[in-house]
């Protein structure tokens, strides 16, 4: 446990101290080409790295430089360690100058192998690999002060040589020029060909970030435009409910008073009036009936909006004995049957499965078949995501031609005369079931009778 404690707290350490290079790093920078910021953040994960491992080579170094009494290599390699760390941690200075103390640190380092040493390889490796740095961190047109750099080293150590200034330094015992002319061309060389291939490289790398950023700047402005359309659309479908609920409310005064006074007038003047007159008249009643019914049930779709709160237990069981009593006056006068197979308690939203339930019987109870008693039945089966619910009626059924339109809004498949509807039931049924989290569909057979299947999951999220 200690252990893991101990382990936690180090990455804790270690995410905060490469937050803060981050940081400190990228303060003083504009927004960059994307080529150029890829290079930059590159670099600065490098430099945060680059700290705690060059204290693999710099503490060995010292040890023996202190021991070789090489004090100019212990003075050196202190002062490399220290500019590293400024240029790595003190706030307010541009990335550019860090990253020229950096280049220029690990360069003069390898040129202090070669000069006070006496060794080319590790001196050379030190100067290619600076150079490789260069490359990658550098904007592309600089990709050839790396080379020129390393032609100007390696010129003046042939001076150096050629005029015996190096020959008595203790360490270089018998420099040879045509020796290392030899060695140092083939850093000349490589540096030369990692100018050239690089950054052709990068070009390629550059097309694909342009076109990588390209497409992230139309994918936010289409979010953007997205979600000003979802908006407006919220907007708009709030300005439609309100407005809806405005015609609503008052369009049903005006038809209650058409529909008292054509009655009054049917009831005061029948005798007066002639058998046309009096169609005309139960017509305009009928008519005036009809539109309030329409009126309701459009209301009531409006109303049916997101669901907010969280999801409760519900017996579907109890809510089936309840709308038994709702319709009881249209069960007694058609002696239906309603019945069940097994309910369990669910999880969902007592008001919107209830008012599922509702409809999908009130439209059993309409479009039962005049010549016997309707018979319903509710069933229930609980699978692995989800409750399946069906709900078959005995009824007159439908064209299988017309399973699409049914859950359609104003669609009435139906004769006016046989049920008294508006159309709007089964698209209430479906906005439901949808708002719930479910599917619905319908299989029937005309004069055969009707069966509709919704699911419900078993864990509905609010919505």
């Amino acid at each position: 446990m200690s252990t893991f404690f101990n382990k936690q707290q180090i990455l804790f350490m270690w995410d905060k101290y490469l937050k803060y290079i981050k940081t400190i790093c990228l303060a003083t920078e504009q927004k960059a080409d994307h080529l150029d910021d890829w290079r930059d953040r590159l670099f600065i994960s490098g430099l945060a790295f680059l700290l705690p491992f060059c204290l693999i080579a710099l503490i060995p170094g010292l040890i023996m430089a202190y021991i070789s009494n090489h004090i100019a290599i212990f003075i050196f390699d202190s002062s490399a360690f220290i500019i590293s760390v400024i240029a790595a941690l003190v706030p307010g200075i541009r990335l550019k100058f860090r990253k020229w103390a950096i280049f220029l640190i690990f360069y003069g380092t390898g040129a202090s192998l070669i000069f006070f040493v006496g060794n080319y390889g590790p001196g050379l490796m030190y100067l290619l690999s600076v150079s490789l740095l260069m490359i990658l961190f550098l904007p592309s047109k600089q990709a050839f002060i790396s080379f020129y750099l390393n032609l100007f080293t390696c010129t003046v150590f042939s001076l150096l040589i050629y005029f015996k200034i190096i020959v008595y330094l203790p360490n270089l015992p018998n420099p040879d020029l045509l020796h290392w002319i030899t060695v140092s061309a083939n850093l000349i060389f490589l540096s030369a060909v990692f100018s050239f291939l690089i950054p052709k490289l990068f070009s390629r790398l550059e097309n694909s970030l342009r076109e990588q950023y390209s497409l992230q700047e139309k994918l936010k402005l289409r979010t953007i435009k997205l979600k000003e359309s979802l908006n407006e659309v919220e907007t708009k479908n709030k300005e439609l409910e309100h407005f809806t609920f405005v015609v609503s409310h008052d369009l049903q005064e005006p038809l209650r008073m058409v529909s008292g006074f054509m009655q009054l007038l049917k009831k005061k003047y029948s005798d007066s009036l002639d058998e046309k007159a009096n169609t005309y008249i139960s017509y305009a009643v009928d008519g005036a009936g009809r539109m309030r019914e329409l009126i309701l049930d459009l209301s009531e779709y409006s109303r049916i909006n997101k669901i907010t709160e969280e999801p409760e237990r519900v017996d579907p069981s109890h809510i089936l004995k309840n709308l038994k009593l709702t319709f009881q006056s249209e069960i007694t006068a058609k002696k239906a049957e309603i019945t069940s197979g097994p309910l369990v308690p669910i999880l969902s939203h007592a008001s919107f499965f209830s008012l599922l339930i509702q409809n999908l019987l009130g439209n059993a109870l309409k479009y039962s078949d005049p010549n016997r008693p309707p018979v319903i039945h509710l069933s229930m089966e609980e699978r692995e995501e989800d409750y399946l619910f069906q709900v078959s009626d005995n009824g007159i059924g439908i064209d299988s031609d017309y399973f699409d339109k049914i859950f359609v809004l104003f669609q009435r498949l139906h004769n006016k005369n046989i049920g008294r509807g508006t159309g709007m039931g089964l698209a209430i049924v479906k906005k439901i079931t949808e708002i719930l989290g479910g599917d619905i569909w319908v299989a029937s057979e005309v004069g055969i009778g009707t069966t509709f299947t919704f699911t419900h999951p078993k864990y509905p999220s609010s919505k």
